[in-house]
């Protein structure tokens, strides 16, 4: 188990190695300069706390591990520790130049807005998306009921 999960570090470390070689600094700049416009590390650190959430809803009775888990992400996920990969997810999927066009929009009033409403459109999607599957709870048992008689 040892050698597959250091195979499996290994293998991802060394393909981000690659591809980020492929990729100018000033790419990986101006991919920078937008997750601070963004601002990206307000963001996802909301966006951690919502996710162990949603994961504690799921399985309550881990909830008394809450802050256990926040406390783990704030010591190995923290936004400085993660903020060049995110770069670089943005780098390898838009140009510079597209980079630069969303950042201008970003640097706007309304892309400011967008930014600090983004979590809270998600927490709002889940609970919707929730909602809807508990409203029609009743036929989702009766299509699971059907599956396993085929």
């Amino acid at each position: 188990m040892k050698k597959l999960l250091m195979s499996l570090f290994l293998l991802g470390v060394v393909g981000i190695a690659s591809a980020s070689d492929d990729i100018s600094q000033s790419h990986k700049n101006a991919a920078l300069e937008l997750l601070s416009t963004m601002k990206m590390g307000e963001q996802f650190s909301g966006a951690l706390e919502t996710s162990i959430d949603a994961q504690l809803k799921m399985n309550p009775s881990m909830a008394r591990y809450r802050q256990t888990f926040l406390d783990f992400y704030d010591q190995y996920v923290r936004w400085e520790d993660v903020k060049e990969r995110f770069a670089l997810l943005y780098a390898q999927n838009f140009t510079e130049s597209e980079i630069e066009d969303i950042n201008d929009f970003y640097s706007t009033q309304t892309g400011q807005k967008v930014a600090l409403l983004t979590t809270k459109l998600m927490e709002d999607g889940m609970k919707l998306g929730e909602q809807l599957v508990l409203e029609n709870q009743s036929e989702l048992v009766r299509m699971i009921q059907e599956a396993d008689k085929q």
